[in-house]
C-alpha cells in the first residue's frame, strides 16, 4: 500500500518531467521555442502548429506548448 501511495504522489511530477523533456527534444536549436521545422518531428504537433502558435510569431513558446500538452 505504501508503494502505491508513493507512486500516486509522484505521478503528476513525472508527467511534468516528461513534458519538459519533449519540449527540449523538439527545441533542437535550444532557443526556447519550437519552429515549424522542429515541430515536423512530432506529427501531431505539426498538424496543429498554427492553432497553438497563438501569437502568430511562427514559433511555439514554452507557454504555448504547455497549453498544447494540457489538451
Amino acid at each position: 500500500m505504501k508503494k502505491f501511495a508513493f507512486i500516486l504522489f509522484f505521478l503528476p511530477a513525472m508527467g511534468a518531467f516528461a513534458t519538459s523533456d519533449l519540449f527540449a527534444a523538439l527545441d533542437k536549436d535550444g532557443n526556447g521555442a519550437i519552429s515549424k521545422a522542429e515541430a515536423a518531428a512530432e506529427s501531431r504537433l505539426a498538424a496543429v502548429f498554427d492553432e497553438y502558435d497563438t501569437d502568430g510569431d511562427g514559433q511555439i513558446s514554452r507557454a504555448e506548448f504547455d497549453k498544447y500538452q494540457s489538451n
